[in-house]
């Protein structure tokens, strides 16, 4: 319970933290679940929890691991995705000091602060709160969270499969014409919505952008001429 409690509240605390940051720098957010969370805030804020507990107290310490261990967590996970997807979640190349565009120092300094705020913040703050409400129905809260976060993950995946067969004809379109493409897409079942992640997928491939902006309108207009009057 400790477990699943921790990673739900860095996965949202994480999110939050990132839509603060993309508004600031006026960019936008490249979370692919539909829920306020990021299940990759989640995993980060859990090892470095766990992984420096083992360690003294120094705040030196915790900040440089913090730094070390969340950005191989963020590293490793844009590699697993790309790997499974065969596409970029999230791409810092033109940050200065990336390593292949997986992680970048801004980021990773930024790591090291949340491991500062775990240990000397949220820790205290937790047991505090938790010694004043009632534990029986704050276990409830927590089991709904974390179903509804399953559920939304399950459903992403669903999308991402789906989206990853529109890829495998989009990755052919130098030897298709625009129109041909369409139709080969529009032939495609769809039994959510894969067309949500597309900002994700091709944040900086306009022209297979616009190919599947294109594809969600045909879709549209195909469902309103059959819709009765």
């Amino acid at each position: 319970m400790r477990i699943i409690e921790d990673f739900i509240f860095f996965s949202i605390i994480g999110y939050i933290g990132e839509i603060i940051y993309c508004g600031i720098n006026k960019r936008k957010s490249g979370k692919a679940l539909r829920g306020p969370w990021c299940p990759l805030y989640g995993l980060g804020g859990l090892t470095i929890l766990y992984v420096v507990k083992i360690f003294p107290k120094n705040i030196i310490l915790i900040y440089t691991l913090g730094v070390i261990f969340a950005s191989l967590i963020e590293y490793i996970t844009s590699y697993i995705l790309e790997r499974i997807f065969h596409t970029r979640w999230w791409d810092y190349k033109e940050k200065k000091y990336n390593i292949n565009g997986r992680i970048c120092l801004t980021n990773s300094l930024l790591f090291g602060l949340l491991a500062l705020i775990l240990f000397y913040i949220y820790l205290p703050s937790k047991k505090q709160i938790l010694n004043k409400i009632n534990i029986n129905y704050y276990k409830i809260f927590i089991i709904l969270i974390g179903l509804t976060m399953l559920i939304d993950g399950i459903i992403t995946i669903i999308e991402a499969k789906e989206l990853k067969k529109r890829l495998t004809i989009i990755e052919n379109q130098e030897k298709l014409t625009k129109e041909t493409l369409l139709k080969k897409l529009s032939k495609l079942k769809t039994t959510l919505n894969p067309n949500r992640l597309l900002e994700t997928y091709f944040g900086n491939n306009l022209d297979k952008e616009k190919i599947l902006h294109n594809y969600k309108n045909r879709i549209k207009n195909k469902k309103s001429k059959k819709t009765p009057k």
